[in-house]
């Protein structure tokens, strides 16, 4: 497998690629990078991640651009992100900065 940066960029960018519509798999993931699910969750764990945790982390750093950004809903933004529910949405948010989603963007500006 490739080094971690690599790997962690290329892991994001399928991850990016399949939202808005679906929720990224592992599975179409690896499927993706030409490899194994479990050859790919070996190399995650070597490099002290997850694909769970990549995926969290390009939620959180999109949702952070939308609601900078200010032109969306929190609903378009949940959905964009591939959450089926506002409430979800709004758990993850609080879960990745402390603050709901309305909060942050008023406190930000967006």
């Amino acid at each position: 497998m490739p080094a971690r940066d690599d790997l962690v960029q290329r892991v994001k960018t399928q991850v990016i690629r399949a939202l808005p519509g679906e929720l990224p798999s592992l599975e179409a993931t690896a499927k993706a990078l030409a490899t194994s699910t479990r050859t790919l969750q070996r190399a995650l764990q070597a490099e002290g991640t997850t694909f769970q945790a990549l995926v969290d982390e390009v939620r959180r750093d999109l949702s952070l651009g939308y609601l900078r950004e200010g032109r969306r809903t929190v609903s378009e933004i949940a959905f964009l992100l591939g959450f089926t529910e506002v409430a979800t949405f709004t758990r993850a948010f609080r879960r990745w900065t402390g603050s709901a989603p309305s909060a942050w963007r008023q406190r930000e500006g967006g």
